[in-house]
């Protein structure tokens, strides 16, 4: 009986300009003879596939002809063409990713991001798009819509971090203008805030400045010294919103509701919090928090289920305001 003549398996266009990178980037200035033969491609061919590696891969500047070793090298050694995704659970993680970034629609970044998501994908065969394609549509990330950030005042401010230089602007509300240090660009609840420290004598402390109330903003030759705890995220103690308090707060809160304390329990909203069941079926959540407001806010969000017992000052606001909303509704 004969035997069954096998097709040959032929390299394609990507596959081979991924070989082409190896050799470069692990031989002794591989020749195109070199790539013809590990590829089995015509000179023709391969010399096509060079011209891509330059135009298409960002190796334009990079890959250069030695005429002495009569091959080819990276000026910059380090250089690699972009991965791809190869999996079907890398595709889909990746058009997820991109759908989370539309969180943050309207900023440079998110245009570099989708740029980036849109080269790997490239070389994903069609039939792996589609598959993808119909599971990323069942899953959806929620959020408020991002604010419009002005592109220049976002690559003033990145360059002044890179640089750690002080910024001038103007306020929306304030006549005069403020020097600051720009510390970090915080995205929080669809809008974007610059993490800043302001050294004028009469504030002297960190503030939050949203980034569409910024306008004629100016990088200053000045430059300042970065905390090593200057990090939102070591400074701030709490998870109730983006805010940093005076003080810190040791907070006892009362939760009379199962479908309330289900809920607040599924999320660390700090993290020494505490849950004690009592006798009478309450449960009584303790913890420690900088971010007073937002804790008054997500309080009075739980209605008549959470109620505040420590400290006296959260006490007193969360009254304050179930008094103005009994007295609004007997007034109605």
């Amino acid at each position: 009986m004969a035997k069954k003549s096998v097709k040959k398996q032929f390299l394609n266009g990507y596959e081979r300009i991924l070989k082409i990178d190896y050799m470069i980037s692990h031989m002794h200035y591989p020749s195109v003879e070199d790539f013809a033969r590990e590829t089995e491609a015509s000179i023709p061919t391969i010399n096509r596939d060079l011209r891509d590696l330059r135009l298409k891969f960002g190796a334009e500047d990079i890959l250069q002809y030695d005429r002495t070793q009569k091959g080819f090298y990276y000026s910059r050694p380090s250089f690699r063409i972009p991965a791809t995704l190869s999996s079907e659970k890398q595709i889909i993680s990746a058009r997820l990713m991109a759908n989370l970034l539309k969180l943050i629609k309207n900023t440079p970044i998110y245009k570099q991001a989708i740029e980036v998501f849109a080269s790997l994908s490239d070389n994903i065969d069609e039939d792996s798009k589609l598959k993808s394609k119909k599971l990323s549509n069942r899953i959806l990330f929620l959020g408020m819509d991002p604010v419009k950030i002005d592109d220049e005042v976002w690559e003033k401010l990145e360059s002044a971090m890179a640089g750690n230089n002080y910024v001038r602007f103007k306020y929306r509300g304030y006549d005069t203008d403020f020097v600051v240090q720009p510390w970090q660009l915080i995205y929080s609840q669809g809008m974007w805030s610059l993490y800043a420290y302001n050294q004028r004598q009469e504030v002297k402390e960190v503030r939050f400045y949203n980034l569409p109330d910024i306008h004629n903003l100016e990088v200053d030759p000045r430059t300042f010294e970065l905390p090593k705890d200057f990090e939102y995220t070591k400074r701030a103690k709490g998870n109730f919103r983006r805010y940093i308090g005076k003080e810190t707060l040791r907070c006892k809160i009362k939760i009379t509701s199962q479908k309330t304390l289900a809920y607040i329990k599924t999320y660390k909203w700090a993290d020494d919090q505490k849950f004690e069941p009592q006798p009478d079926g309450t449960t009584i959540m303790t913890f420690t928090s900088n971010q007073d407001y937002p804790i008054l806010g997500w309080l009075l969000s739980h209605g008549m289920y959470a109620q505040p017992l420590e400290p006296k000052w959260l006490v007193d606001e969360w009254e304050k305001n179930v008094r103005g909303m009994m007295r609004g509704m007997r007034e109605k």
